[in-house]
């Protein structure tokens, strides 16, 4: 079987595209990666977090002889331990990885949280946060806290997790992407929004259309550099991958 670490919209593009889907295992970390699956046939889905025995237990449960990583750009640690598993086990490991856009103008970057943070806290004008509920924690002692809007998905405990940080309802919109940017560039006019921080998710994680509703109306966007993840083998195209694998 060939596993694919999925979750994401990469990862169902590369399922519905190759042509043998009855070859392919998958896992998500989560349900609502699983959902991004629904409606796709033959093939077996898994919501499960796996540490690097469950990927051991996972691999020799189902015959795994090759893994195919299309989580998150991210999710740092699953590929980390992915690749940890692959080189106890002695099959191979192929990234999908999503290719970087080019530098802009108007555009600051931070390679790690904690500096984008306290760089943050020195703002007194209006921002969107988009960098997903997981990193909601890191914003509760802020002063400048209600000026900053976070955009997260509209599940219950992303939003109860929010509130459980300090942040009011009004500084909460909790909706699903994928976002226009004519759609982007309403929500900042409407919230005077004057930064807009989010991932270099490339152009399926919106980055491009986030950067261009900022230059539209002379905001700035503050990007958090991806992880930096030694891949042993790497594809930035689905196709070429697909003809990897095959």
């Amino acid at each position: 079987m060939i596993w694919v670490i999925g979750g994401t919209k990469d990862s169902r593009d590369f399922i519905e595209s190759f042509p043998f889907k009855g070859e392919l295992i998958v896992t998500t970390a989560t349900e609502y990666g699983g959902k991004l699956l629904e409606g796709v046939k033959d093939i077996k889905v898994f919501c499960q977090r796996l540490d690097l025995n469950g990927m051991s237990e996972f691999i020799e449960r189902n015959s795994v002889k090759k893994i195919v990583d299309l989580s998150h750009p991210y999710a740092e640690e699953v590929s980390k331990t992915a690749i940890e598993c692959s080189k106890l086990k002695n099959i191979e490991y192929v990234r999908f990885e999503r290719e970087n856009l080019s530098s802009e103008e108007g555009v600051i970057e931070f390679s790690d949280i904690d500096t984008m943070i306290k760089y943050l806290e020195s703002l007194s004008e209006n921002i969107l946060v988009t960098l997903g509920s997981n990193n909601i924690h890191r914003f509760e002692h802020m002063k400048n806290k209600s000026n900053i809007y976070f955009r997260i998905l509209p599940k219950w405990e992303m939003v109860k997790k929010a509130e459980e940080f300090g942040i009011l309802p009004k500084n909460i919109i909790a909706m699903q992407g994928p976002f226009s940017k004519e759609l982007n560039v309403a929500m900042m006019r409407q919230l005077n929004i004057k930064y807009i921080v989010s991932k270099k998710g490339g152009d399926t994680g919106g980055e491009r259309e986030k950067i261009e509703s900022a230059k539209e109306i002379g905001a700035i966007s503050i990007l958090l550099s991806r992880p930096n993840v030694e891949y042993p083998i790497a594809f930035s195209n689905i196709d070429e991958l697909i003809q990897y694998i095959i």
